[in-house]
């Protein structure tokens, strides 16, 4: 059953097949429902929390999203816990800073459906409505305390590099490569005088055996410093149970944001945007009675499953506006589309924040010796 619920994750695949588990076994009961904490798989950086929630009569259970004593500076991810009683659900947190500590107390409430056939439809709604928010009845509330294996806790390999290379003008040091059983982090740093920011990475690890680990296929992909818009860290899958005497980060692409594109201007009144990354067009700017909507399309040479815009944006005074409910769909066609809606916003102009301006593939690719 652990297996099946790894199964898209390289490393945590690997971890199963290598017995790398704690397993842990706790259980409760409240309301007729049952909470069990099967397993855990941590390392220094990252703590994977897999459960399971029982009950009679619930077509599916869910966990919300779980509050840590002492409190845990980390960032969390939960699965779609829309589930069948019984299946193998699934909390990661993620580490960056700090190191996993050797425990916690972890408190979560779940929530339920019993069933769905004679619910009435929902009533057509815009995406410029006010997202309606109907608090979920809490069925059950549980408290465990974790304690981690100091065996794995420990494990984890700093490899300095500091390795400078040149991408598409700019000047990038890889400092540093972390190596952990559930995951790898590259950690980059970009030149004070580059012109653009570094948004992501294309790349992978090899071994001397040519076995490749790509970008990490779930969970944190990567992690941005704090006062800019940059990313520093980078996620790939782990090497680390392939038992690799020797590593070689190849690069082949990035993405950027140029540092005189984080915001663009756009005229609502006349429907235009003052600049838009290649592959990106206006596909209509509409003023609705209860603000304005902005549709994008994205084609190639453009990433269409990368999002353009941030969900931030902004008057001409500066002042920030966050979209509560903005879309991003990849269409079957090979399109992407980008829904903005401004809710309530009555200028004729607006910053759009920008995710990134443009993407790079390396003519020959970047090879790092990490060892």
């Amino acid at each position: 059953e652990l297996a099946q619920a790894v199964a898209c994750s390289p490393s945590l695949s690997a971890a199963v097949e290598n017995d790398y588990v704690q397993p842990i076994g706790q259980s409760q009961t409240e309301n007729g429902i049952t909470a069990t904490i099967e397993y855990v798989i941590v390392d220094q950086k990252q703590v994977h929390i897999f459960f399971t929630l029982k009950g009679e009569g619930y077509e599916s259970l869910s966990a919300e999203m779980p509050e840590f004593t002492p409190r845990q500076h980390c960032a969390v991810l939960g699965a779609d816990f829309q589930q069948e009683p019984g299946t193998l659900l699934h909390f990661t947190l993620d580490y960056q800073d700090n190191d996993v500590p050797e425990g916690f107390t972890m408190a979560f409430a779940v929530t339920g459906e019993t069933g769905t056939e004679n619910a009435p439809a929902a009533p057509s709604r815009s995406i410029l409505d006010e997202p309606e928010w109907e608090e979920p009845d809490i069925l059950a509330s549980f408290t465990f305390d974790l304690d981690f294996d100091p065996t794995y806790t420990a494990q984890g390999e700093l490899v300095p590099v500091n390795s400078t290379f040149q991408l598409d003008g700019q000047t990038l040091m890889v400092k540093e490569v972390e190596v952990y059983p559930t995951h790898v982090r590259v950690n980059v740093e970009g030149a004070a005088d580059n012109t653009a920011w570094l948004k992501d990475l294309d790349f992978y690890l090899e071994n001397e055996d040519g076995e490749r680990f790509d970008s990490i296929s779930n969970g944190v992909s990567a992690t941005g410093d704090p006062d800019t818009p940059a990313m520093k860290s980078f996620r790939l899958e782990s090497p680390y149970f392939a038992d690799s005497t020797h590593l070689t980060l190849h690069i082949t692409g990035a993405t950027w944001l140029d540092k005189n594109r984080e915001r663009v201007r756009a005229d609502l009144k006349n429907g235009t945007v003052e600049w838009l990354p290649e592959g990106v067009t206006v596909q209509a700017i509409q003023h609705r009675e209860n603000g304005w909507m902005l549709t994008f399309d994205v084609t190639a040479p453009a990433d269409i499953h990368k999002q353009v815009f941030a969900s931030r944006y902004y008057d001409e005074a500066g002042t920030k506006y966050d979209m509560d409910n903005f879309g991003w769909s990849v269409l079957d066609d090979g399109h992407g589309e980008a829904y903005l809606p401004l809710r309530d916003y009555d200028q004729e102009t607006v910053l759009l924040e920008l995710n990134w301006s443009h993407t790079t593939q390396a003519e020959v690719p970047v090879t790092i010796p990490i060892k």
